[in-house]
Protein backbone atom coordinates (compact mmCIF):
# COMPACT_ATOMS: atom_id res chain seq x y z
CA UNK A 1 0.00 0.00 0.00
CA UNK A 2 1.62 3.70 -1.07
CA UNK A 3 1.00 5.96 1.82
CA UNK A 4 1.20 9.86 2.15
CA UNK A 5 3.81 11.19 4.08
CA UNK A 6 2.79 14.01 6.79
CA UNK A 7 5.42 15.99 8.51
CA UNK A 8 4.21 18.17 11.21
CA UNK A 9 6.03 20.75 9.78
CA UNK A 10 3.09 21.27 7.04
CA UNK A 11 0.65 22.14 9.59
CA UNK A 12 2.87 24.47 11.45
CA UNK A 13 1.37 28.35 10.67
CA UNK A 14 5.10 29.36 12.03
CA UNK A 15 6.71 27.96 9.05
CA UNK A 16 6.66 30.03 5.49
CA UNK A 17 5.82 27.59 2.42
CA UNK A 18 9.27 27.46 1.47
CA UNK A 19 10.09 25.72 5.06
CA UNK A 20 7.52 23.34 4.46
CA UNK A 21 4.62 24.56 5.08
CA UNK A 22 1.09 23.31 3.19
CA UNK A 23 -1.67 24.81 4.25
CA UNK A 24 -2.73 28.51 4.14
CA UNK A 25 -1.96 29.96 7.20
CA UNK A 26 -5.24 30.71 8.30
CA UNK A 27 -5.55 27.26 7.95
CA UNK A 28 -2.46 25.75 9.87
CA UNK A 29 -1.81 25.90 13.64
CA UNK A 30 1.38 27.07 15.47
CA UNK A 31 3.52 23.99 16.59
CA UNK A 32 1.49 21.06 16.09
CA UNK A 33 2.98 17.56 17.43
CA UNK A 34 2.68 14.36 17.57
CA UNK A 35 0.59 13.37 19.83
CA UNK A 36 -2.06 16.06 18.43
CA UNK A 37 -2.10 14.78 15.26
CA UNK A 38 -2.13 10.96 16.40
CA UNK A 39 -4.98 12.43 17.88
CA UNK A 40 -6.65 14.05 14.85
CA UNK A 41 -5.91 10.70 12.82
CA UNK A 42 -7.64 8.37 15.12
CA UNK A 43 -10.67 10.68 15.57
CA UNK A 44 -11.20 10.94 11.29
CA UNK A 45 -10.47 7.44 11.54
CA UNK A 46 -7.50 7.32 9.04
CA UNK A 47 -5.02 4.26 9.21
CA UNK A 48 -1.66 5.81 9.62
CA UNK A 49 1.99 4.48 10.77
CA UNK A 50 4.43 7.15 13.02
CA UNK A 51 7.66 6.86 12.23
CA UNK A 52 9.71 8.35 15.01
CA UNK A 53 12.96 9.77 14.86
CA UNK A 54 13.35 10.86 11.54
CA UNK A 55 13.78 14.35 10.76
CA UNK A 56 11.93 16.86 8.37
CA UNK A 57 14.70 17.28 5.67
CA UNK A 58 14.52 21.06 5.47
CA UNK A 59 15.40 21.09 8.96
CA UNK A 60 18.50 19.24 8.86
CA UNK A 61 21.19 21.27 10.94
CA UNK A 62 18.20 23.64 12.12
CA UNK A 63 16.84 23.64 15.59
CA UNK A 64 14.80 20.55 16.14
CA UNK A 65 11.44 21.01 16.33
CA UNK A 66 9.08 17.67 16.28
CA UNK A 67 11.12 14.71 15.15
CA UNK A 68 8.91 12.10 13.18
CA UNK A 69 6.70 11.67 10.88
CA UNK A 70 3.43 9.92 9.64
CA UNK A 71 2.38 7.50 6.81
CA UNK A 72 -1.18 8.12 6.16
CA UNK A 73 -3.22 6.07 4.05
CA UNK A 74 -4.45 7.57 0.68
CA UNK A 75 -8.46 7.65 2.06
CA UNK A 76 -8.91 11.49 0.38
CA UNK A 77 -6.65 13.82 -1.27
CA UNK A 78 -2.90 14.87 1.08
CA UNK A 79 -4.33 18.60 0.97
CA UNK A 80 -7.83 17.05 2.38
CA UNK A 81 -6.02 15.20 4.96
CA UNK A 82 -4.19 18.21 5.84
CA UNK A 83 -6.84 20.10 6.39
CA UNK A 84 -8.61 17.68 8.18
CA UNK A 85 -5.84 17.03 10.74
CA UNK A 86 -5.22 21.17 11.16
CA UNK A 87 -9.42 21.06 11.79
CA UNK A 88 -9.36 18.75 14.17
CA UNK A 89 -6.41 19.85 16.11
CA UNK A 90 -7.71 23.31 16.38
CA UNK A 91 -11.00 21.90 17.86
CA UNK A 92 -9.33 20.08 20.52
CA UNK A 93 -6.93 22.84 21.23
CA UNK A 94 -10.17 24.84 21.51
CA UNK A 95 -9.81 27.22 18.79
Amino acid sequence: MKDYIIWPAYLDKKLSKKDGRKLPKNLAVENPNLDEIKKALDTIKIKYELEKNLKYPKDQGKVERNIGRFLVEKKFSKNEILKKISKEIRKNRGN
